[in-house]
């Protein structure tokens, strides 16, 4: 990587807490808040994930980059009814910074960075098993002391099987007892920050900075196809599957890319080519009738939610408007990826503390929620009741009702992670 971009990411990333004002919440309007939870410490990426039966919402807390790595980050069990704490785990100086993983078997996987500052931003990853009552199952290390500047982590894949998925110095195929299975890339020159997915075959997918787009055999972890994506296939959002089993990604400096299960490029989108430039750290969902939808950082003109015909050609996008005067432009980010409801309506979060939801037809506006909390970077999950559920950077956890009764049901791949669970699976 770089050195330019680890002193682009580093900048950003010292002047977003003092940068960012707090909304004041609006008249209720549409999309109320129901609850607010404040977990106490900052929350950067971590995404929510729900149990099963859809009673619990899980997700983790961090610090900022720059900031001195602290004490007191937790893995945090909420009641998705009320909003209160069930269970909390200490992780003391462990930073959760990807959205959790709920197995089969109901247990909750997740990973976390313990970081060494300033020296040369060294880390170790550790991937955690939990029960549902909150007890410590298992932790493992993934990653020692590998350099990297990207501030989110790996999110677990989880197979129909049971076996677990996740890139740290290595992509790592674990058996439901932790046992290692297989893994992949061990001659990575930097922590991997991507996450795998997979296929409905049980195929699984992964791509990262000088790691091409590759599928790789769920039973030994050798390699089936291997596909560049551009310069130094550079991809910080994880890919989404289609219904007929095409991969979308979306990967640097903004070119979307559709390949086929057999590794064909199908074809690609530039945003260049309808005059826009940014950074693609949202990751794609793809509805029933197989239009893309993502996000873009640092997009000039401006950020924007994207949607793609099936062919790859310019459906709508959708640019935020009456933005705040005291708000630098900076922080209109869209790192949130999108997550489908019913009623044809697409979800997602801007930096500097907006939810919206949008009509998947054309894009127009349907309503938008201001939160109190300087950043969003969370990506929605929505329960079959229509409560969408979402993280702040400065660590509240919000239960907001939607327009929607629900996920998309019909939508092959309709949000981060594919389902509410977060298993990353098809």
């Amino acid at each position: 990587m770089k050195l330019s971009n680890h002193i682009v990411t580093l900048l950003i990333l010292l002047i977003i807490p003092s940068g960012c004002r707090k909304p004041e919440f609006k008249d209720p309007g549409p999309m109320p808040v129901r609850w607010e939870y404040d977990t106490g410490r900052e929350i950067y990426y971590a995404s929510p994930a729900l149990s099963f039966d859809e009673t619990t919402i899980y997700t983790g807390t961090s610090g900022g980059l720059l900031a001195t790595p602290g004490m007191g980050n937790r893995f945090i069990a909420i009641d998705a009814a009320t909003g209160v704490k069930k269970w909390s785990i200490d992780l003391l100086n462990e930073e959760v910074r990807s959205a959790p993983a709920v197995a089969p078997d109901n247990t909750i996987w997740f990973t976390t960075e313990s970081r060494n500052l300033p020296e040369n931003y060294k880390s170790q990853d550790r991937l955690y098993q939990v029960s549902p009552e909150g007890a410590l199952i298992r932790k493992i290390l993934i990653s020692n002391g590998n350099p990297t500047s990207q501030v989110g982590l790996s999110a677990p894949a989880i197979g129909s099987d049971g076996t677990i998925y996740v890139a740290g110095d290595k992509l790592y195929a674990f058996n439901p007892d932790g046992s290692v299975k297989w893994t992949a890339f061990s001659d990575a020159a930097e922590t991997l920050r991507n996450s795998p997915v997979i296929g409905e075959d049980g195929t699984v997918y992964f791509v990262f900075h000088n790691i091409p787009l590759t599928a790789l055999d769920p039973d030994d972890g050798s390699v089936i196809w291997s596909r560049h994506l551009g310069v130094n296939d550079y991809c910080l959002a994880s890919p989404a599957i289609g219904s007929d089993g095409t991969i979308y990604v979306i990967a640097q400096p903004g070119i979307a890319f559709a390949v086929s299960a057999t590794g064909d490029i199908l074809w690609t989108f530039d945003l260049a080519s309808i005059g826009f430039t940014g950074v693609p750290r949202s990751s794609p969902a793809v509805d029933s009738d197989g239009c893309i939808y993502f996000g873009i950082c640092s997009g000039s003109p401006s950020s924007a939610l994207f949607c793609l015909n099936p062919n790859g050609t310019l459906k709508w996008k959708f640019e935020p408007s009456d933005l705040p005067e005291d708000v630098p432009s900076y922080h209109f980010d869209i790192y949130s990826s999108p997550a489908l409801g019913t009623g044809n309506i697409i979800y997602f979060g801007q930096e500097f503390g907006r939810v919206y939801a949008l009509s998947t037809t054309d894009g127009s506006l349907l309503a938008m929620r201001e939160v109190n909390s300087a950043v969003i970077w969370s990506s929605p999950v929505i329960d079959s009741n229509g409560i969408l559920y979402i993280n702040g950077l400065t660590g509240t956890v919000y239960g907001i009702e939607s327009l929607s009764s629900g996920p998309d049901p019909l939508s092959p791949w309709p949000r981060f992670r594919h389902d509410n669970q977060g298993t990353g699976r098809k």
